[in-house]
């Protein structure tokens, strides 16, 4: 590869994605499993990125501060110690109009200054997560904040979890049980899933019709990213533009307005 490289890590509840970003084309993108892991595994990782090119810089984006130590370390060593870490305290391209901004995660962040430079302001994004989320930036071009509700997954390991014989679905059968669209399940696996799709999308319909009645965002563009996106937002005529890789782009964007020469 010709041109500087730099690693970009998002660690999430539930995966984490990495891959190395040249020229504002995300290269190797790879989607892991965030726990368990242990420093040898974290090391393998950096290190097989490392081994494709040479590394000018890295960036980690974190919500499990018990893994920041370790992926913090594996970076450092394959990017000769120029590492930075998202947080509030960086130029993230927006303001930020949020009493504790300390607090915001570190993926709703990068989601936010992704959506604003891609899409332009206002603009509300939808990161369906662990947890699903919806991140504002307003008509001024500042986070303002946003809604946080349990994600799909959580819904299937709750249904799973609490009952005697109902299964555990992930997000590709999720997809084959909706393909035929129908709103009448014919098996347990069609049902769960159909109880899924149409009842989240009866809960982000009502969420994203009450931020639009918020000053400024009548006319806020919607985009959304995560795992479960598109198969809760297929036919649901919501609008949003799907973008699996709106966090990764988030956080290169993060590190090139705050990287030194």
């Amino acid at each position: 590869m010709q041109g500087a490289v730099i690693i970009l890590v998002d660690v999430g509840n539930t995966s984490t994605h990495v891959c190395l970003e040249r020229g504002g084309r995300l290269l190797l993108a790879r989607r892991l499993p965030s726990a368990p892991r242990d420093k040898s595994a974290i090391h393998r990782i950096a290190g097989f990125y490392a081994s494709r090119s040479r590394i000018s810089g890295a960036i980690l984006c974190s919500v499990v501060p018990a893994l920041d130590r370790l992926w913090l370390e594996a970076l450092r060593e394959v990017a000769g110690g120029k590492v930075m870490k998202v947080s509030h305290a960086l130029n993230l391209g927006i303001g930020i109009d949020y009493p504790r901004p300390a607090t915001i995660g570190a993926d709703r962040l990068a989601n936010a200054a992704a959506a604003a430079a891609k899409y332009g302001a206002p603009v509300i994004v939808a990161d369906f997560g662990t947890a699903l989320t919806f991140d504002i930036v307003s008509a001024s071009n500042a986070y303002a904040g946003g809604i946080i509700a349990p994600g799909p997954a959580l819904f299937y390991e709750y249904l799973a979890e609490k009952t005697a014989l109902l299964p555990r679905l992930s997000s590709a059968s999720l997809g084959a049980a909706c393909a035929r669209q129908t709103a009448i399940g014919k098996s347990t696996r069609q049902a769960m899933a159909i109880g899924m799709r149409l009842g989240y999308q009866g809960m982000i319909r009502e969420i994203v019709s009450r931020l639009k009645t918020e000053n400024g965002l009548r006319n806020a563009r919607l985009c959304a990213t995560g795992g479960y996106s598109k198969a809760v937002l297929a036919g649901s005529g919501l609008g949003f533009r799907i973008d699996p890789f709106l966090t990764l782009r988030g956080i290169s964007r993060i590190y090139h307005l705050n990287k030194t020469q």
